[in-house]
């Protein structure tokens, strides 16, 4: 959990955070409710809020 704590430190407390999903056409997500189980973290899907930018997907390396 300390490295994605780390990761999002970068940015100021009040941006929006999505989550960016499916490489070939990338899609934004909302992030859901988040959880504690089987000693992780998990992040649950807050549901689709359309299609990412074309930059999006180049800054995560996918294209």
């Amino acid at each position: 959990m300390g490295d994605l704590i780390d990761e999002l430190r970068r940015f100021e407390p009040g941006t929006q955070v999505r989550l960016a999903v499916q490489p070939r056409l990338p899609q934004e997500h909302a992030v859901g409710p988040i959880a504690e189980a089987d000693g992780m973290v998990w992040i649950g899907d807050g549901g689709h809020r359309g299609y990412a930018p074309d930059e999006v997907g180049e800054h995560l390396g996918w294209t």
